[in-house]
């Protein structure tokens, strides 16, 4: 178990907390990261090499008139050609300042899902690739890699095998 109140990073000039629950009905909900998982002995997760930044999980803003998960499938697709299976809600990041244009607070919810089909890259695409990667891997190619998304990629680990133990009951 991880104290998550403990693990902080910084992403693009704001502070950074996890949050393993449903964000609160009240809270902004801005921006979507969405872990594409195999599992593989060990877990594999789909990355994206987006121009200018490297390696990262699919993820971005939640457009106008668009749900959060209508937003996870879409950068799925945009970032990796991935055509993805369930969506299940990891939790959120609490992101502060929300963005320069909105100093105040907002969140990020984070999905965990599995890959139905890979297409090829769309067209206008910021990704210039992407390629499957083990938690050992990401530490020498996400971009910006940190205890905090280490302790979310283990905990993405942990509840897919809670859900295919209880799969298998």
């Amino acid at each position: 178990m991880n104290n998550w109140a403990q693990l902080q990073a910084e992403w693009a000039g704001r502070q950074m907390r996890f949050v393993p629950s449903p964000p609160p009905s009240t809270a902004k909900a801005r921006y979507v990261v969405v872990l594409i998982m195999h599992e593989d002995t060990p877990p594999r997760f789909l990355i994206a090499n987006i121009a200018g930044r490297g390696y990262c999980t699919p993820s971005g803003r939640i457009e106008p008139n668009e749900s959060p998960e209508q937003a996870a499938r879409r950068e799925a697709y945009e970032e990796a050609g991935a055509v993805v299976d369930e969506l299940e809600l990891l939790g959120y990041y609490r992101l502060q300042p929300c963005s320069p244009e909105e100093p105040d607070e907002c969140v990020a919810p984070v999905f965990l899902t599995r890959l139905k089909r890979l297409e090829p890259l769309p067209s206008g695409s910021e990704s210039q690739g992407v390629r499957w990667a083990t938690i050992s891997e990401m530490s020498t190619l996400y971009y910006q890699w940190s205890p905090l998304l280490e302790a979310i990629f283990r905990y993405a680990c942990e509840r897919i095998g809670e859900a295919s133990a209880q799969r298998q009951d």
